[in-house]
Parts: structure tokens; sequence; C-alpha cells
């Protein structure tokens, strides 16, 4: 059984706004593999299970990219999920 830690949520960068991020280290054939995994999308897994499709994503229901409460996070559509956050977005002006 490989050995697998996870350490954060460290804060994010600028090319993910910023949303927090969880870092896993991976003991894979006797090497270190390190990925890296949305906060939201950690949290919502461990509560729902892995999400099988890639056509899906993890969505805040009130467009706070902070608030990572279990209640408001849902699973979407990436094409919807992109679509809300463009309209977001150009409400902002």
């Amino acid at each position: 059984m490989a050995e697998k830690k996870k350490f954060g949520p460290y804060p994010g960068s600028k090319a993910n706004g910023g949303r927090p991020i969880y870092v896993y280290k991976e003991k894979v054939d006797g090497k270190w593999v390190t990925t890296s995994k949305n906060k939201a999308r950690a949290d919502y897994e461990s509560e729902h299970g892995k999400i099988k499709s890639k056509k899906k994503t993890v969505d805040h229901k009130n467009n706070n990219h902070s608030d990572d409460r279990k209640g408001n996070l849902q699973l979407m559509d990436k094409g919807k999920n992109t679509a809300k956050e463009n309209k977001r977005r150009a409400g902002k002006k």
C-alpha cells in the first residue's frame, strides 16, 4: 500500500485566484510524487466521495470562493460553472 501524506491548506497562487489548495505527497515505486488539489474539491470529495467525471467540478453556491463550508459546495457541469463565473465577472465592472 502506498504511503500518502496531506499538507495544508496553503494559499493558492494568482493563477488559481488565490484559492486554497492541499498538497499531497505519495510514495509510488519508491519515489515521492507531489500533487495538489483545490481545497473546495478536496472537501467536497471527503464528504461525497471522489468525483468520477472529468466534466464535473465543484461550485460555490454563494460565489464566495473563500467560503468552503460543506453546505456551500455543489457539483456542477464545468461548462455551466464557467458560464456562471463569466456572468459574475461581467457584473463586476
